[in-house]
């Protein structure tokens, strides 16, 4: 149980960098928040695989930690997916590498960082805790 409670904290500790904005044409324009990472299919799916991975328990442990693990890697699939596309619809109409990284705020890759820090202390959390 102790586990399962400390990658969950973990886990919502890593999203809530989601909460900042981290798209837009320009601060105070037109500012998207990061939470737009987790409204699409892969973010959904990842949260539940998270969900799933942690707190259903599998008789074989291995499919705890796959679940756990498609949560985590679907979390910065999504952001990194959002990326891409979010100018797409809302400004510019085209998918554009120059576009993705001129209207990403600081904010973003901030947030890309601690969820690439939460797969490493998802992994290592679960190899060092006992449950």
């Amino acid at each position: 149980m102790k586990k399962k409670i400390i990658l969950t904290i973990a886990f919502v500790i890593s999203l809530l960098s989601m909460l900042l904005n981290q798209y837009g044409g320009m601060k105070g324009v037109q500012e998207i928040r990061g939470l737009i990472s987790l409204y699409n299919p892969i973010g959904i799916i990842s949260v539940l695989f998270f969900i799933i991975g942690v707190w259903i328990p599998f008789k074989n442990k291995k499919i705890n930690k796959i679940f756990g693990g498609l949560g985590v890697v679907g979390i910065v699939i999504s952001e990194i997916y959002n990326f891409f596309t979010w100018h797409i619809m809302n400004i510019t109409g085209k998918m554009s590498i120059h576009n993705s990284i001129e209207f990403a705020f600081p904010e973003f890759y901030v947030g890309l960082v601690i969820s690439l820090i939460m797969i490493a202390v998802y992994f290592c959390i679960d190899k060092i805790v006992k449950e």
